[in-house]
């Protein structure tokens, strides 16, 4: 064979040698199995900040017993109950009007407790300072006003938050038309008290009254800081008032 022959030939082994060298696949790389006693590293998570039930309050429905905050939704949030803690619901109406209280005491009268009121638009609360119920809680300024009672002027407060009887009733409605639709008495003399909705009795009821004794939710008629047909809650209309 002659030289050039044999140049030829190796040249063309070495190429081959070459074409499927290419062709050879790198084995797969290879993830290391974590040991068990190594750390795991973690996103830790970001835990909501609670939100505040009164801050979706979007109407009051002043109830015998209780305020209910309701949202957007008609979902009752929140209640708070005349008898809780003033503080309690003095925080969570000054939720929902955006702004603190003016705040002013009374001494007693003749027909009043000493008390200590708590304003903001539209709102009144008064905590009053006297606790003597009787046995068969008939007497005592006690049986009259749970903790709290609550006045409300305006039929929307704080930011739009509306403010309503469960019936619909709101502050400066109609309270002779609300009277005839109840099957209330109305005398049209200025102090007409028109019971809108009354909670479970919490005693015997007074002889002599046709009403019992239990806490409701009143439209009161009389001219109130410059308001009338104002909302007001609790009241016993079954026990005897001066």
């Amino acid at each position: 064979m002659s030289i050039a022959v044999r140049t030829t030939f190796a040249a063309a082994a070495i190429a081959t040698v070459f074409v499927f060298t290419g062709c050879v696949s790198s084995p797969p790389a290879t993830t290391p199995t974590p040991n068990a006693a190594d750390p795991v590293e973690t996103t830790p998570s970001v835990e909501p900040e609670p939100v505040d039930p009164m801050t979706t309050a979007t109407e009051i429905v002043v109830r015998p017993e209780q305020l209910e905050f309701m949202d957007a939704a008609g979902t009752v949030v929140a209640t708070v109950s005349y008898d809780a803690e003033a503080s309690e619901m003095i925080s969570a109406l000054t939720t929902v009007a955006g702004a603190a209280p003016a705040q002013a005491d009374y001494p007693a009268g003749m027909e009043t407790p000493a008390r200590t009121e708590y304003t903001w638009p539209g709102i009144k609360l008064s905590d009053d300072h006297e606790e003597l119920v009787s046995e068969n809680g008939l007497g005592g300024y006690g049986s009259l006003y749970m903790n709290v009672s609550v006045t409300f002027t305006e039929p929307t407060v704080g930011n739009g938050v509306v403010v309503r009887t469960v019936n619909g009733f709101q502050a400066g409605g109609d309270a002779e038309a609300l009277a005839a639709e109840l099957g209330e008495p109305w005398y049209g003399n200025g102090y007409d008290q028109v019971r809108v909705e009354t909670g479970e009795p919490i005693g015997e009821q007074n002889p002599g009254h046709e009403y019992e004794n239990a806490y409701s939710v009143a439209v009161n008629t009389w001219e109130h800081e410059d308001a009338s047909n104002v909302i007001f809650a609790p009241w016993n209309f079954g026990i005897g008032h001066v």
